[in-house]
């Protein structure tokens, strides 16, 4: 009796409806790396319209007019044009665009798990960087903002992890009423 009231607790979404909301949530995750991790303010954005052109970091080849607004994959290569220890911020970047694409599949392939775990590891990767931007004074600065990635890096991580754990749960009970079912079956 104990165990049906358990099982009204939770409203009865079906496998592949989660399994839907956990490859959109990761698909979130693998998106942010390319959308703007800072945005330019309205001052900067009208000083590079003068001047578009005008090099903003040599090495990359980024113009004031590219560096408006700068995805995690920007940062990436403008930190791996570094030398020394700030290579150290290209290696966590992609290894956040790794972990998202892994999650991707892992959800994709119906592994609530695994997704779960690469999820969470993105979204640390994501605070990490996030606490070390603003520790270090590099965002918010003077012409950039927080662009909308690490909101969408928070918002889809809680969403995946939620779906994971509620399809991980379904799984479970599915299982368990089939094993009771079975057991029924074998006592006639």
């Amino acid at each position: 009796m104990e165990n049906s009231k358990d099982q009204k607790a939770l409203p009865t979404w079906t496998p592949l409806a989660l399994r839907v909301v956990m490859v959109v949530a990761a698909l979130g995750l693998v998106t942010a790396f390319f959308l703007p991790w800072a945005s330019a303010d309205e001052e900067y954005r009208s000083a590079a319209a003068q001047a578009p052109e005008f090099m903003y970091y040599e090495p990359t080849g980024f113009t004031v007019s590219d560096a408006q607004d700068l995805s995690l994959l920007e940062y990436a290569q403008v930190y791996g044009s570094m030398e020394g220890g700030w290579i150290i911020y290209m290696v966590i970047m992609y290894a956040m665009a790794a972990t998202s694409v892994l999650a991707l599949i892992l959800a994709a392939c119906n592994k609530p798990i695994g997704a779960m775990v690469f999820g969470v590891l993105t979204l640390a990767a994501s605070r990490l960087l996030v606490w070390d931007f603003t520790d270090r004074g590099v965002l918010p600065n003077s012409t950039h903002d927080w662009g909308a990635a690490p909101t969408i890096y928070l918002i889809a991580a809680v969403v995946l992890v939620v779906a994971a754990i509620w399809l991980f749960i379904v799984k479970r009970r599915a299982k368990a009423a089939n094993a009771v079912q079975v057991q029924g079956l074998g006592t006639n």
